[in-house]
């Protein structure tokens, strides 16, 4: 087990977590140890997570970034939309940070309207999922945010901040597949 897993793994004590890895497409010729975990939730109406192990080995990633995507259901299209986040981020050009929107070209899961990802602070799970020990490299997962595209407008025009605050004064359900924007 590498330790970036361990890190996962000990974040999620308690829980199952299980291989859901996506093998098609290019994701292994640019992030050769790239998988998925799904780690599902203890109760009903809580978050299944889907979280990458391998996005900050592939070589080029100084700041060693993994990412997670919350769910109210299980379903492989987050494991698809992992592999495509980290391979996009594989690319110097491409580097994804805190504030970054991603365009993904379809719902972030069928029924949603929400088509791009805000990379975001992993605010449901704090620093200690954020930053995974030394042994393993300090990782720093963050968290792809499903939003419409009239918020990732807004933040592209105005600022993260103004849009979190929206976000946190409406008490968003940042499960619901298909809620309403807060612009």
């Amino acid at each position: 087990m590498s330790a970036i897993e361990g890190h996962v793994r000990s974040f999620w004590d308690g829980h199952i977590v299980e291989s859901a890895s996506w093998e098609r497409g290019p994701i292994r010729e640019r992030v050769p140890q790239f998988t998925v975990y799904r780690v599902m939730p203890k109760r009903a109406g809580q978050a299944w997570v889907y979280v990458t192990v391998g996005s900050s080995l592939d070589g080029a990633d100084a700041d060693g970034t993994e990412f997670f995507i919350m769910s109210p259901v299980a379903s492989d299209v987050h494991s698809e939309t992992l592999a495509m986040v980290s391979h996009y981020h594989s690319f110097e050009a491409h580097r994804l940070t805190v504030g970054s929107v991603i365009n993904i070209g379809r719902p972030w899961m069928p029924g949603s309207r929400m088509d791009h990802l805000l990379v975001s602070l992993p605010y449901p799970y704090g620093p200690e999922l954020e930053w995974s020990p030394p042994e393993a490299g300090r990782a720093r997962f963050l968290w792809l945010l499903p939003i419409h595209k009239s918020e990732a407008e807004f933040i592209r025009r105005e600022n993260l901040d103004e849009f979190e605050s929206r976000l946190d004064s409406r008490a968003v359900n940042v499960l619901d597949p298909d809620r309403d924007p807060v612009l």
